[in-house]
């Protein structure tokens, strides 16, 4: 199981938070926000363990050992409620949202006296997932919280919540983890130091995106063909051979105008960094290596703005074929600068 210490680098709101746990002064409800994969649920479920937890020593809860905190692993716990789209807690026909009926079977189960102790946590994932019903529902709960009840909730957008719901809630917004960080945490799973980087560098500070793509051999293969065809180019005269084999793959667009954007960033980085640290400049081919060393920030401008225009010349329903050779020629002009 993940602890709270182990989300330490999210900064002193999160020790500030701990602080309160161990000295009995949790906020009754939290709302923790951020970005897709930077582990939000991982940092509420580590909460609820800290809550929950047994032992005898607040300083050292959660503690992993106790019965409570094996329960939590599985999210077992008797005093644990978790509620989330598509999981409802008593039967429903709503799969799209998180419905009313779950949040009034939420407060009759808090109503109840505890199974094994006087706290209950109450964990919701997404919860913006909850219809209106649900959350002007959640509102009075939050309003009128019943005693040692925690209500400890994540969501990607704050903005279709109700306004006096984020207001009765201690807000906590995650952001993004340094690359050295995730890492360390792929490293722990098993990986491979350069694989760990490679997916880190690629996550965008996202330890949950990094993880996803490290063993993906697909998404490793995708990566070093747009760096073959794009960046491997170096004759106009194999354009019209490349834009042939990407012709039919406009389903790919977006991944595609993506990664030419983070490759062409890490350059920049590169670059300005005068180091390699930005990007793994080996998988880099030779002329971009060299073009690099006498590139300025204005030339990385222009490439990002000619991926800007590829996306607008797609959208504008151009050939896909066509928007692919122009890239390309893009590209290859500015490698000739």
């Amino acid at each position: 199981m993940l602890f709270p210490k182990d989300f330490l680098s999210q900064g002193e709101a999160l020790n500030s938070l701990l602080r309160k746990i161990h000295e009995g002064r949790m906020t009754h409800a939290l709302l923790i926000s951020g970005e897709e994969g930077l582990g939000k649920w991982s940092l509420a479920q580590a909460l609820a363990a800290a809550l929950l937890c047994e032992d005898d020593s607040p300083l050292a809860r959660p503690c992993g050992k106790c019965r409570a905190c094996i329960q939590m692993e599985s999210l077992l716990h008797p005093d644990l409620i978790v509620i989330r789209k598509g999981a409802p807690l008593v039967p429903s026909d709503v799969k799209t949202s998180i419905p009313v009926s779950d949040i009034q079977e939420m407060i009759r189960r808090v109503g109840l006296k505890g199974y094994e102790g006087t706290r209950r946590v109450v964990l919701v994932r997404h919860a913006e997932d909850m219809n209106d019903s649900a959350q002007n529902k959640m509102l009075k709960t939050l309003e009128e919280p019943p005693e040692e009840t925690y209500f400890l909730m994540t969501c990607v957008n704050a903005d279709k919540l109700l306004p006096t719901i984020v207001s009765r809630c201690q807000l906590f917004k995650m952001h993004a983890w340094k690359t050295d960080e995730i890492v360390s945490q792929l490293e722990r799973k098993g990986y491979e130091h350069a694989k760990a980087e490679d997916a880190a560098l690629e996550s965008g500070g996202s330890p949950g995106r990094a993880l996803q793509i490290a063993g993906d051999e697909a998404y490793w293969a995708f990566r070093d063909e747009i760096l073959r065809d794009f960046f491997g180019c170096t004759e106009r005269s194999r354009i019209s051979e490349i834009s042939s084999r990407w012709k039919d793959r406009k389903d790919q667009a977006d991944a595609l105008f993506s990664a030419l954007n983070l490759y062409i960033s890490r350059m920049m980085h590169a670059s300005l960094l005068e180091s390699g640290e930005a990007m793994p400049l080996e998988k880099l081919p030779d002329p971009w290596k060299s073009w690099l060393s006498r590139s300025a920030p204005g030339d990385y401008v222009r490439l990002l703005d000619a991926v800007s225009l590829a996306r607008k010349r797609l959208m504008a329903n151009v050939n896909f074929q066509i928007v692919v050779e122009q890239l390309i020629f893009a590209l290859l002009e500015a490698l000739d600068s």
